[in-house]
């Protein structure tokens, strides 16, 4: 179900409604929908590696929480293929989030908000890649998260930083906002959404 409603809504109200949203999606749907975003996400990064052909490639991805999409298998596959894989550590509040070494055989312990985080692992070299879990999107690439700023403060700090990646947003397509919605000065728009019905480039 995506917002629709005509009321003007603040952010505490869309991320409200997302969630609900997000909620009504059975653990039966999610895991048919998680399928549908690895398979989009493999067919573009074939031809990514096609177009920028190198041995390996760096890729941040994300452990799933709160009925995320689910991406282990993906990132399983693309560690198989001999990719440099890493997940998010909160190593310190209100600042960017830190990125370690993840392979299909590292162990895992909680972190902040009990999220696992690779344990005893290296820190990894900013990524290539960032798939970026997001709450909430609308049709120009802007994203909504769950309000703690992690992911603002990280792709701010690599641009800031003259890394240059692609930034991936995953999402159920009941996550797309469409009532008037103004990003915070300081939000970095996506380069492309990931959802079950593709991979999307933003409208200009």
């Amino acid at each position: 179900m995506n917002i629709t409603r005509t009321a003007r809504m603040n952010n505490q109200e869309i991320r409200k409604w997302l969630t609900t949203s997000r909620l009504a999606l059975t653990a039966s749907i999610r895991e048919k929908y998680s399928g549908q975003i690895r398979q989009h996400f493999m067919t573009w990064f074939r031809q990514f590696t096609l177009e920028h052909p190198q041995s390996s490639c760096r890729i941040a991805g994300f452990w799933p929480i709160k009925e995320e999409p689910d991406l282990i298998p993906l990132l399983t596959e693309l560690d198989r293929q001999g990719h440099e894989l890493s997940l998010p550590c909160i190593t310190k509040q209100d600042s960017p989030l830190e990125f370690y070494r993840w392979t299909a055989t590292t162990p895992l312990q909680p972190g902040q908000f009990n999220i696992p985080e690779p344990q005893l692992s290296e820190k990894s070299l900013p990524a290539d890649i960032i798939l970026v879990p997001t709450l909430g999107f609308t049709r120009h690439g802007h994203r909504i998260g769950y309000g703690k700023g992690y992911y603002d403060r990280t792709l701010a700090d690599l641009h800031e930083k003259g890394h240059v990646f692609i930034k991936i947003g995953v999402a159920w397509d009941e996550g797309e906002i469409t009532v008037p919605y103004t990003p915070e000065p300081h939000d970095i728009p996506l380069d492309y959404i990931l959802t079950p019905s593709g991979l999307h480039a933003p409208l200009k």
